[in-house]
């Protein structure tokens, strides 16, 4: 009965659903693990590898490339420049000047140098940059005034509503670049803030949630193939003598 070609499309459906939650739960364990593996291995020295061997545009972040100094070339996107508050340099506080540069179809995000304030000169053109490849900050910190072009940290949801591009899964912090960062201070790996161990357990957790889900979603299935069982065996009613 539950093969009949109706029947096809709850089927696939269900199919389709526990795919998709498994192969979304891989890859978040997958993350998991390459940002503990990452813990252990310090790149800060080791030799520049161009972005494009590393990750691409639409690519997650690549944990064991944390701290990875990296290549790239493109062009500033200035007008899309903001400001990361609370970050110290020499005992002082002030701000990262991040500017993203346009690779391809993709912007990364590039932390240009550190200022005491939020304003920085204007970078434009093209540019080839040299720097240590970081993946996204998130302390859960809130942006009180999110219109303004201050953040609290760099966060890559939050560069969605700034910059008018598709956007890396990570960011760059220069160590030197072909223009663009006159007159800044240089932000040195150290300087950095390090990964939150809350980070690499979320994405266990995500990753346990996916695999739920698929098994919630069999679940549902196996009790929508009962229903449809007990509905086509139970005796029809019989039909009252007129």
């Amino acid at each position: 009965m539950l093969l009949k070609p109706r029947f096809w499309g709850a089927h696939l459906l269900m199919v389709l659903a526990v795919a998709a939650a498994v192969a979304l739960g891989i890859w978040q364990y997958d993350v998991w693990g390459a940002a503990r593996d990452a813990k252990v291995h310090d790149l800060t020295d080791a030799k520049a590898t161009p972005l494009a061997s590393v990750m691409g545009g639409d690519d997650p972040f690549p944990g064991r490339d944390l701290g990875r100094p990296v290549t790239l070339s493109g062009t500033w996107m200035s007008g899309d420049t903001v400001y990361v508050s609370g970050r110290e340099e020499r005992g002082q506080q002030g701000f990262w000047v991040v500017t993203p540069v346009l690779v391809g179809g993709s912007a990364m995000p590039v932390v240009r140098g550190w200022s005491a304030a939020p304003e920085a000169p204007p970078a434009r053109g093209p540019v080839e940059v040299t720097g240590w490849l970081q993946p996204t900050e998130d302390s859960g910190r809130p942006d009180a005034q999110p219109a303004d072009d201050v953040l609290p940290e760099l966060r890559i949801a939050s560069l969605v509503a700034h910059v008018d591009a598709d956007l890396y899964s990570g960011f760059v912090v220069a160590r030197e670049a072909s223009s663009g960062t006159t007159g800044l201070a240089g932000v040195r790996p150290e300087a950095v803030p390090d990964v939150s161990s809350l980070t690499s357990l979320r994405n266990l957790l995500y990753a346990f949630q996916w695999w739920i889900f698929g098994g919630f979603a069999i679940y549902v299935w196996q009790r929508w193939c009962r229903d449809v069982l007990e509905e086509t065996s139970a005796p029809a009613e019989p039909v009252a003598a007129r």
